[in-house]
């Protein structure tokens, strides 16, 4: 089934909207503006997280990045996972790269389908999404690849696709936090002062 409100908000600029507005769910959304850029300085953003708990957008070719400038409300636990295809694809969301960066390009943490990493409250990061290709450092080095590898330097471009055959890939990333917790001091109970 088309959701022919995402599809609107997509092709016609989205901004964040309230989820209960389609009664979907409580929590917020970001819908991608236009296309996003592919480096630090173009990202799409900032996105408070956990306040929104959704993104949205749309990979048209498979040379095509999406880079989401991200800041976090609290020191948690987030988790970035592929929920939903809501409009027809062509290529298979199975196959969506999710890299994290920190303030600077410093790769974090990747995945194929699912990434999460520990961030500190008010701290900066970005979330890319591509369809297979991996970031690079100045060296022209793959600097995070899918299967988790975290190499040396900070995001400076993305590998070159190769053959490019036009693709649509709507995708839907679900932002899940686990907070965490502090432990209290330990106290002794029972203990006299003599």
């Amino acid at each position: 089934m088309i959701n022919f409100k995402s599809l609107l908000t997509t092709l016609m600029g989205g901004k964040t909207l309230p989820r209960g507005l389609d009664n979907t769910a409580s929590e917020s959304t970001f819908i991608e503006d236009v296309d996003t850029g592919q480096l630090i300085s173009s990202a799409q953003g900032p996105i408070a997280v956990p306040t929104i708990d959704t993104i949205e957008g749309s990979l048209f070719s498979p040379a095509d990045i999406d880079l989401y400038q991200l800041e976090s409300e609290r020191q948690a636990f987030f988790k970035f996972r592929v929920v939903q295809n809501p409009l027809l694809s062509v290529s298979s969301l199975s196959s969506l790269s999710m890299f994290l960066f920190d303030a600077m390009g410093k790769g974090l943490a990747a995945g194929i389908g699912e990434v999460g990493f520990n961030f500190a409250e008010n701290e900066t990061f970005y979330l890319g999404i591509s369809d297979g290709l991996n970031p690079l450092n100045s060296a022209g080095e793959v600097l995070l690849s899918p299967e988790g590898e975290v190499y040396t330097g900070t995001l400076t471009g993305w590998q070159a696709p190769g053959l490019v055959i036009p693709i649509f890939t709507h995708y839907k990333i679900a932002i899940e936090t686990e907070t965490q917790t502090v432990p209290e001091p330990l106290t002794m109970v029972g203990q006299g002062v003599a």
